[in-house]
């Protein structure tokens, strides 16, 4: 008798290895895309940080209009960034989100030297 074939056993048994190894390379895919959007996110908030300077800077020339002072009102939304062009985009890495209202920049000046910090409230 000449038997050429595969008996069902042993599709079904390659079918549920091949599943299997299609099921841990998504797992491994998942966890590295959301590694790199969190990565992402801490890189565009530190952007936003960088370009606050310029914006405080530009305020002080009286360059732009802005409510921004040091003595009335330290902090600003990452929304007054966008409104006068220092970013094009605000929208969140992660899940698309937009991230103008509630990234907040606090700004103080100590022995002439400028500090802004970012008030995350976007995710909590």
């Amino acid at each position: 008798m000449n038997n050429k074939g595969f008996t069902l056993i042993e599709v079904l048994s390659s079918l549920v290895l091949v599943s299997i190894i299609i099921y841990c390379v998504l797992i491994s895919l998942n966890t590295t895309m959301s590694a790199s959007k969190e990565e992402t996110y801490k890189l565009m908030k530190n952007n936003i940080i960088s370009l606050s300077y310029d914006y405080i800077n530009e305020c002080n020339l009286k360059t732009i209009e802005c409510e921004f002072s040091f003595t009335d009102n330290n902090q600003f939304k990452a929304i007054e960034l966008q409104n006068t062009g220092f970013i094009k985009s605000l929208d969140s890495p992660i899940d698309g989100k937009y991230l103008g209202e509630c990234l907040i920049l606090k700004a103080t000046k100590s022995n002439g030297v400028t500090v802004v910090d970012l008030i995350d409230n976007c995710y909590q």
